[in-house]
């Protein structure tokens, strides 16, 4: 995927912004600079609402969102559009996503999207009907997601500041196993050897003879599920525990220091009511989905069924036909031929060729005989043109099977649904911190983290107590049939076998990783440059770790590290994840230094940024990469821009070069 162009009209402190992106070979580095408040982020913002769309509510943010620098109209528009490509069967194919947001006489907010792939367009908006607009909304939701999905999205476009978050404690793990089972597609391996496992304890659960011994088994298999759903549950509970820390440290230290207690509290209330709306419009949009694939069964399901059986019958057809049709030009009708025989009989009369006498109904009856013999050597010549058109169409048909993708939305969307309850409490609290001008935020902050490390201890008991009981099970003697039971015997190697899988590629993929981070650690890492002996990653998804070794033999402490060596490490992390993953998006960072010292600056500037993707978007200030730094990265740079904050007129315009300096 590669970003081409960027377009927003009155879009916060955009009024009309139009900015080319497209990277030219082997310099993938497009440099925009700012200082703090120009626009930088509301770019990156731009970027991800023309990929995804803006969540607005209502009139009031609208009116947050709608540039403030010209007289703000009723029939006043935001529009994002951006320009991208990305690769369908090895060819590249261009796409102009283009979003407009205005309001109704209501005050209502509605979205107009234009979808441009290579000429073909696709329209919809609020005002179509809802089933109409789904399929339109389904089919570009289809490729983004191919290109982007935007629940990975935020490890290719995101803000240094808080990448160096990410390694608090042990928030780092969640970080690559998420990376791991989701960016390079292990997590169906993982599910279908749950749902194997579950299989095969029911069916030896129907194996076991005496009734004492099949109520113990199906005992422990009780157990064991409540035991599983109790450690699911708490893994969900300390994800969510690890989320609410790093979403909110920056908003922890603050508060800390005493600085902006009212604005942090408003703008992290605001955002939490935003992620609730996001996951109930989500919900709405998969039971429309799910009607509309109910609807639509024989189109997806009993055609392809019925194509499938007769295709080989309707070829066949359709070939005889084809061949009937080459060679039909001869025919002629009844009067016709009567006219052709009564020319050659006055011919060969006149000529004198025979002698005799001929009966010329005779002549002409033998030869109708003859032509419709061989007309009707097709025994398919009895179908007219609109019936043969429809076997084409159905000989060529080609559905759609959106199943799968409706499953895995369930699944994600069955995530998402959890984590309501949770941040409805959190939305309280924060607006009792608000309402009495207090502190509370502090105490529920520190009372997460105690949360989080009971999480923890109760997870690792759950194992344990999960390990014993398993041990019990296998402990049972299953009795099986006389003759062999080939259903049993496939039962029992699909969990090993999908388990093989899953670590098999991992593992392939781990070396990968392994060597490719400790390579750009050894050159990145300031701290340790040189140093890195090893990087390892455990071949088991179930228990997945992560160390860096000393080529002293000893491990380097993660936590141990300071703010700018942590940074680091997660960033070289996202290459590594970048480079191996199932996608090739292109990577945007805002705040591009975040917190690092001089030297780690130099050195990610020299040999980090120019082979992270094939197209990086650095965000960056003054402050962060200087002008004496450009030299460093100038032959790897294709376009330079400088955003510039105008005051009086509350509006942004983007200046070709950095800064001061022309590259």
């Amino acid at each position: 995927m590669l970003i081409k162009r960027i377009k927003a009209k009155n879009f916060k402190t955009y009024l009309d912004l139009d900015i080319d992106l497209t990277v030219i070979d082997n310099k993938p580095i497009i440099l925009i600079g700012g200082k703090n408040g120009g626009g930088k982020t509301t770019l990156f913002e731009a970027i991800y609402g023309a990929l995804y769309g803006l969540n607005i509510k209502n009139n009031t943010e609208f009116l947050r969102l709608v540039n403030m620098g010209t007289d703000v109209q009723e029939d006043s528009q935001i529009v994002l559009e951006i320009h991208f490509s990305g690769q369908v069967l090895h060819e590249e194919v261009n796409y102009v996503l283009k979003r407009t947001y205005m309001r109704n006489v209501e005050k209502k907010v509605n979205e107009a999207v234009d979808f441009n792939m290579d000429g073909q367009r696709l329209v919809y908006g609020t005002a179509m009907p809802i089933q109409q607009r789904a399929k339109a909304e389904e089919e570009v939701s289809k490729i983004i997601k191919a290109n982007l999905p935007e629940e990975l999205s935020r490890y290719f476009l995101f803000d240094a500041m808080q990448a160096s978050e990410l390694l608090q404690e042990n928030k780092l793990l969640l970080v690559i196993k998420e990376n791991i089972e989701n960016v390079m597609g292990f997590n169906k391996y993982s599910q279908l050897a749950r749902v194997s496992e579950t299989i095969l304890d029911d069916y030896k659960a129907q194996q076991l003879k005496v009734d004492k011994e099949k109520q113990d088994y199906l005992s422990l298999l009780e157990q064991k599920k409540e035991q599983e759903q109790e450690l699911e549950q708490t893994k969900e509970a300390l994800a969510s525990a690890l989320r609410y820390a790093t979403e909110n440290l920056q908003a922890y230290q603050d508060l800390q220091q005493g600085f902006n207690h009212q604005n942090t509290l408003k703008e992290r209330l605001e955002t939490q009511k935003r992620e609730i709306e996001t996951i109930l419009q989500k919900e709405k949009n998969y039971r429309k989905n799910t009607e509309k694939f109910i609807k639509d069964l024989e189109l997806f399901v009993t055609l392809p069924k019925l194509q499938s059986l007769l295709k080989s019958e309707i070829a066949l057809i359709l070939e005889r036909f084809q061949q009937s049709s080459s060679s039909s030009g001869s025919h002629i009708d009844r009067q016709q031929l009567a006219h052709i025989s009564q020319l050659v009989f006055d011919y060969l009369q006149n000529n004198e060729r025979f002698t005799g006498t001929i009966d010329k109904k005779s002549l002409q009856d033998f030869l109708w005989k003859k032509i419709q013999a061989s007309e009707n050597e097709n025994e398919y010549s009895f179908l007219e043109s609109e019936e043969i058109s429809s076997l084409k169409r159905v000989h060529s048909y080609r559905a759609p099977n959106p199943f799968p993708d409706l499953q895995q939305e369930k699944r994600d969307l069955d995530s998402e649904i959890r984590k309501i309850p949770e941040m409805r409490i959190s939305i309280d609290k924060t607006e009792q911190s608000i309402t009495g001008s207090n502190y509370n935020f502090l105490k529920t902050y520190k009372e997460n983290e105690l949360k989080t490390k009971e999480y923890e201890a109760k997870v690792a008991t759950i194992e344990r107590t999960l390990v014993q009981i398993k041990d019990k099970i296998q402990q049972f003697d299953i009795q099986h049939e006389d003759k062999d039971n080939p259903k049993f015997e496939v039962m029992q190697k699909l969990k090993p076998l999908f388990d093989k899988i899953a670590n098999r590629l991992l593992a392939h993929k781990k070396k990968l990783i392994e060597e490719t981070m400790r390579q750009d650690l050894n050159i990145n890492l300031a701290a340790y440059r040189d140093m890195i002996d090893r990087v390892e990653l455990s071949e088991n998804l179930a228990n997945l770790t992560f160390k860096i070794f000393h080529k002293h033999g000893n491990e380097i402490s993660l936590t141990e590290l300071n703010t700018a060596s942590k940074q680091v490490v997660v960033q070289v992390l996202l290459k590594s994840l970048h480079k191996y993953g199932d996608y090739n998006p292109p990577v945007m960072i805002d705040t591009v230094m975040g917190v690092l010292d001089k030297e780690s600056r130099t050195t990610l500037l020299e040999n980090y940024f120019p082979s992270l993707s094939h197209q990086t978007i650095l965000l960056s200030s003054d402050s962060e990469i200087e002008e004496k730094d450009i030299e460093k990265i100038a032959p790897f740079i294709s376009r330079a821009y400088t955003l510039e904050r105008q005051k009086y007129e509350q509006c942004t315009h983007v200046k070709t070069g950095y800064f001061n300096s022309n590259i």
